[in-house]
């Protein structure tokens, strides 16, 4: 193949515009489980407080998606170079699967050291890449030898395929800065235009930290993968054409198919029969008049003598509007029936009807004072809504026994309150509950935690550990209250007031703390 990598790219992103859905309900069901698991597998395991008992049950379960993902992608390739050789993208048999299973089992998981050193090395990158692309391809393709056909495709054109990658990363480095750049934009867009609050927008700057970049480069990788499938399918594919005639025989396949299609389309033309009965000319000049007396063509007609000028409506308006102004000259003449509307005072005399003007004077008279009435009142009410004590409110009745109830349902102070009513009543396993929920309650309010009834213990120990990993004191702290609490609520130890007391000292060391 004789082409730069500019053509290169141009035809894998052309092909991906010819694939059928079923290629694309193949690529997403091996992509998207492998990217959430990614995601979730690296936050969690930075940051996540049981990360080490957990990290086992992950990573089997990361590298049993990780296989799943190159299957799919072998066969999404395999629909690549079945497109492009013009024959239909028919499923391969099991045993084709099977040998693409093992393959991609025993080669895949050596893709990240080798590419890591390849890239050191910076020749043989291209070559690693494209045999790791083309290795799972050549096993659906052939029964044995495949490992060396795709070794052999892989070292071909290598310029072509370097330009290709390249001008790839440039694409993934584009698309990473734009994406990076949306986590902020978005969620401030929301809260500016739609009053939207969210962990987003909150978070501000603090945004900007080690999980975003990860989040952000994992979905930019997931995003390029098709483009290097069908990139891996471009090359097999014209590599294949200098040894069988690949080309040749895809191009001549979709002659065939346009000149099929030619015949039955000329087939199926019949020419128009002769008309044997003569046009009426009547019949012909009515179906003129009411195809133009559509609403398409009717506009264009002139109007008949009897129909010229406005139409109904507007003659309605205009008759109205004139019954107005003649009403508003009565009223004038019969105020100042001695001077026309169009003069000035020099014009004629200026008197007027006592009687009328009488009138108009106390009918102002009544709406002045009826104006200041509405005034006064309102003003009142003002002043009296401004003078009357507020209203106090009342704290809502809560049942601490209710495993349903959150932090949120009261401020931290009347949870505070509620506890040492329970403890001076005795009860100090409600007094430390109560203890609980004013201490999320406080976390709540800064910013620490987002409260939700849905939300367990450990969900909020988490969430606490992501927010605040640069103060491990506060992340300790809670830990610590977190079991004094559960020992007593959930477990067996016993509620007194040396445990209560200790609860207590626990959450005023996370307030200085948090």
């Amino acid at each position: 193949m004789k082409a730069g990598g500019v053509w290169v790219l141009e035809e894998a992103t052309g092909l991906l515009r010819a694939l059928p859905a079923r290629s694309w309900v193949l690529w997403l069901a091996g992509v998207l489980p492998f990217t959430l698991a990614l995601v979730d597998f690296l936050l969690e395991m930075s940051r996540g407080v049981f990360s080490d008992e957990q990290i086992v049950g992950r990573s089997l379960l990361l590298a049993a998606l990780f296989l799943w993902k190159h299957v799919a992608q072998g066969l999404f390739s395999h629909d690549c170079l079945q497109v492009l050789r013009g024959a239909p993208a028919d499923f391969p048999s099991p045993a084709a699967i099977a040998r693409l299973v093992l393959v991609q089992a025993a080669w895949q998981p050596w893709r990240a050291p080798g590419l890591l050193l390849a890239a050191v090395a910076v020749v043989p990158f291209p070559w690693l890449a494209a045999f790791l692309r083309n290795v799972g391809l050549a096993a659906i393709e052939r029964e044995r030898g495949y490992v060396r056909e795709a070794w052999t495709f892989a070292r071909e054109d290598t310029r072509p395929h370097s330009l290709a990658l390249l001008i790839l990363s440039l694409c993934w480095l584009l698309l990473f800065a734009n994406l990076l750049v949306m986590w902020f934009v978005v969620p401030m867009l929301l809260k500016s235009f739609f009053g939207l609050e969210s962990e987003l927008s909150r978070l501000g700057e603090r945004l900007l930290n080690l999980s975003t970049f990860i989040v952000t480069a994992v979905l930019t990788f997931a995003a390029l993968e098709p483009v290097s499938g069908a990139l891996a399918a471009v090359r097999a594919f014209y590599a294949k054409a200098k040894r069988g005639g690949e080309d040749l025989r895809g191009a001549l396949r979709r002659l065939a198919a346009a000149v099929l299609v030619g015949v039955v389309l000329l087939g199926s033309v019949s020419p128009i029969a002769a008309q044997d009965k003569p046009i009426d000319k009547s019949t012909l000049d009515r179906r003129i008049d009411d195809v133009l007396r559509d609403s398409e063509f009717s506009w264009r007609m002139p109007k008949a003598e009897n129909q010229k000028g406005d139409s109904s409506w507007l003659r309605d308006l205009f008759a109205a509007i004139g019954r107005w102004i003649r009403w508003l000259f009565d009223f004038y003449k019969r105020l100042f029936p001695d001077v026309s509307p169009f003069g000035g005072p020099g014009d004629a005399r200026w008197s007027a009807d006592p009687r009328l003007l009488r009138w108009a004077i106390i009918g102002a008279a009544l709406l002045a004072l009826a104006c200041v009435v509405m005034i006064v009142l309102s003003r009142r009410k003002d002043f009296q809504r401004k003078q009357s004590p507020q209203a106090v409110a009342v704290a809502p009745t809560v049942d601490l026994l209710d495993e349903n109830v959150s932090a949120g349902q009261l401020v931290e102070d009347e949870w505070l309150r509620m506890a040492d009513s329970h403890a001076a009543a005795g009860d100090f396993r409600l007094a430390m509950r109560a203890l609980h929920l004013a201490g999320l309650r406080y976390l709540g309010e800064k910013g620490a935690v987002t409260l939700q009834p849905a939300k367990t213990s450990m969900e909020y120990g988490r969430e606490l550990a992501r927010r605040l990993r640069d103060v491990p004191p506060a992340i300790d702290t809670f830990a610590a209250g977190l079991r004094q609490y559960e020992g007593v609520w959930y477990g067996f130890s016993l509620a007194g007031p040396e445990s209560y007391q200790a609860l207590r000292l626990t959450w005023e060391h996370l307030r200085r703390h948090a």
